[in-house]
């Protein structure tokens, strides 16, 4: 449990702005439910499990491969013979299906264009350009080499497990660790999200760790009497080693530096109007947030200054109550966030503004302004930044849906048509749009 708490690749998107470690606790639950089945040998129990299960997808459109990987995992594991076993366990199947397969099948148009699986795809697709099985060993077992701590003591593990004969527990780590490995490994696709990510390897981690365990427990015997000092030290040091990595992730994450941009804007006058935020990424947002930068940015102050009213403007149709309503002026204030020395330098001779802390850029409009004046300001501000930070290609975001707001003309775009769920810019064409 503790090296499972601390395992890089989970602590990493404990604090990313995606739905990963839901998923994670939701999958580990049902399938702690369905190993209580399992050993009861319950029908209702495994009703349950397979029910808890097959509702994972309400959470990830992944969430079927590692629900299927658990029920059937942990029915390897069930005590009993093959007949026993299924007369047991085919009404938790039964649940799964019919609590996944109805949502799963209407949006199967949706999936096919985010994930392109099957057709002319490619397998095998990482970031790294790695075999898949190579990056998922580093994804699971922390360190810079495949052989390293976590996979020499996992290897001890195996033999131990081996050995004293626990084969419905080494197949149902085998099975839970394996299964994402051979999807994307051997079913070819095409689509962005369908690269082999770290974060499809995280409902597989406590059971590469038991197997860790097991391994540091078989070690551990060979002190005698001092066995359980022993082990409690081998467990300390893999934990150490985890440490290390979330340190550094820390590190980043507190690099981004919220509070100062906080401090910064928290006294402009209440009312004031924060329009949506852009920037460049940089190592530190990377480690918050795929795709959207420092997109977030806008969201993360307007939680923190509640006197600020938010008008994100990443999206016509979010602008255009904005216009359309009371055209009290107001004053206006827009954030840039650079990430290079280089791009602060350029962004502060562009804006004629000091960064704050290095890095964030505040502009308040110099009066009230009525509604329309203040986006005619924003897109100033933002086509001066555009040409001091050309490689921010997704200030156009902002500049398009300003502009088209000011025509009356929205058209949607993005995932589901709507751009904080979409990580691409210009936007991914999808035929679901």
């Amino acid at each position: 449990m503790v090296l499972t708490a601390l395992a890089p690749i989970p602590v990493l998107y404990a604090t990313f702005g995606r739905p990963h470690t839901l998923l994670f606790a939701w999958l580990a639950w049902a399938t702690v439910l369905a190993v209580k089945a399992a050993a009861e040998r319950s029908r209702w129990l495994w009703v349950a499990a397979g029910a808890a299960l097959g509702l994972t997808v309400f959470v990830h459109p992944t969430a079927p491969l590692y629900a299927l990987t658990a029920f059937a995992a942990v029915w390897l594991w069930a005590p009993g013979t093959l007949r026993e076993r299924v007369l047991v366990a085919w009404p938790g199947a039964v649940a799964l299906l019919v609590a996944f397969a109805p949502y799963y099948l209407k949006t199967l148009h949706v999936l096919s264009d985010r994930y392109a699986i099957g057709g002319h795809g490619r397998t095998g697709r990482t970031f790294s350009g790695r075999p898949v099985w190579e990056d998922a060993l580093r994804f699971v077992a922390p360190g810079v080499h495949d052989v390293n701590y976590f996979t020499v003591v996992a290897a001890v593990g195996v033999i131990a497990l081996l050995v004293s004969r626990a084969y419905r527990l080494l197949l149902f780590c085998a099975v839970t660790v394996a299964a994402p490995v051979l999807f994307f490994s051997f079913v070819p696709a095409s689509g962005d999200s369908a690269l082999f990510f770290d974060r499809y390897m995280i409902p597989a981690t406590p059971a590469f760790l038991v197997v860790v365990v097991a391994g540091a427990a078989a070690l551990a015997r060979w002190a005698g009497g001092l066995r359980f000092v022993v082990f409690v030290l081998l467990v300390a040091g893999l934990a150490a080693v985890e440490v290390r990595f979330d340190l550094v992730h820390r590190r980043n994450t507190r690099a981004i530096d919220v509070a100062a941009i906080v401090h910064a804007v928290e006294h402009e006058p209440g009312g004031t109007v924060l329009f949506g935020s852009t920037g460049t990424s940089g190592p530190n947002f990377s480690a918050f947030d795929y795709g959207h930068p420092a997109n977030v940015l806008d969201h993360l102050i307007a939680l923190r200054v509640p006197s600020l009213d938010l008008v994100d403007d990443d999206a016509c149709g979010r602008l255009q109550p904005f216009l359309e309503g009371p055209a009290r002026p107001r004053y206006g204030l827009w954030v840039f966030y650079a990430a290079g020395d280089e791009e602060a330098a350029a962004a502060t001779k562009a804006l004629h503004a000091a960064p704050i802390a290095g890095r964030y850029f505040a502009i308040r409009s110099g009066e009230p302004l009525s509604p329309r004046a203040l986006v005619r300001e924003g897109i100033r501000l933002r086509s001066a930044w555009k040409r001091a930070v050309p490689f921010n290609r997704r200030v156009d975001e902002l500049l398009i849906a300003d502009r088209s707001a000011l025509r009356g003309r929205c058209a949607p775009y993005g995932i589901l048509g709507d751009p904080d769920i979409s990580p691409h810019w210009p936007p991914v064409a999808t035929t679901h749009q």
